[in-house]
C-alpha cells in the first residue's frame, strides 16, 4: 500500500505554518505542498524531501526542532515509514541550526538525531535496492549533524542546580547569577518556567 500524500502534505503544511517565518519561504512552500498531490510517487518523494529541507532549514531554537514530530494520529504502515524518514531529515538539518547553549540540551539533541536517524535508516534498508541511494544520502547527513552538535556540546555551559529561599523576579536572579537582567529570558527558559515573574526556588539555569 502506498502512503498516503495527502496525510504527508497536511502534515508538511502544518510544520510549515509553524516554524518558516520568511514571508517569500513560506509562499513558496505552501505552493509547493499544494503542487505535490499531482506528481508521481518518484516525483513526490523527492519533493517531500526537499520541502522537509527547507522546513528544517527555518528552524532557529529549540521549540521548532521539537515540533519536527510524526503525530501520533498516524498508524503503522507506509504512510509512517515515509514521515520516519522526512522526521530523520528534518531533525538532522534543524538540529545544527539551533544554538543549543547547555550542554544537557545538546546532548539530548544529538541523541534524538542518532534516534531519529537509525528508524529513517531502517526504512531506506527495508527498501532493498531501491533504498539504496536514500540510505547512503541519509546517513552521511545523519553522521555530520551528529559529529556538529557533539562539537556544540563539548563547548556548551553545563546546567547547575539553583535553590533559593524565596521565589523572585527572572529578571532580578538574571542580575544576581549573570549580572545581566537582559538574560533573564535565557533562565526562564532553561528553567522552564510559565511564571517569568515569581520563579520557583529551585531551578536548572546555566552555570555561566
Amino acid at each position: 500500500m502506498a502512503a498516503d500524500k495527502g496525510t504527508i502534505l497536511s502534515w508538511l503544511a502544518d510544520l510549515c505554518a509553524a516554524i518558516v517565518t520568511d514571508d517569500d519561504d513560506l509562499a513558496d512552500t505552501a505552493g509547493r505542498i499544494t503542487d505535490a498531490a499531482d506528481l508521481g510517487a518518484s516525483d513526490f518523494a523527492a519533493e517531500a524531501l526537499d520541502i522537509m529541507r527547507v522546513i528544517a532549514e527555518s528552524v532557529t531554537d529549540a521549540a521548532g526542532f521539537d515540533r519536527i514530530v510524526i503525530p501520533d494520529t498516524v498508524a503503522a504502515g507506509d504512510t509512517r515509514d515515509a514521515m520516519t524518514v522526512l522526521v530523520a531529515l528534518g531533525l538532522a538539518i534543524g538540529g545544527c541550526r539551533v544554538d543549543w547553549r547547555a550542554r544537557p540540551q545538546a546532548r539530548k539533541a544529538r541523541s534524538r538525531i542518532a534516534s531519529a536517524g537509525s528508524d529513517g535508516l531502517a526504512v531506506a534498508s527495508a527498501m532493498g535496492g531501491d533504498g539504496a541511494d536514500l540510505y547512503s544520502w541519509l546517513s552521511s547527513i545523519i553522521d555530520v549533524a551528529c559529529r556538529l552538535i557533539s562539537d556544540i556540546a563539548a563547548n556548551a555551559v553545563p546546567i547547575v542546580k539553583v535553590q533559593t529561599g524565596v521565589s523572585l523576579p527572572s529578571t532580578v536572579l538574571a542580575y544576581q547569577l549573570y549580572g545581566d537582567a537582559a538574560r533573564a529570558a535565557d533562565l526562564v527558559d532553561v528553567a522552564g518556567s510559565a511564571t517569568p515573574l515569581v520563579m520557583p526556588t529551585l531551578f536548572d539555569a546555566l552555570a555561566s
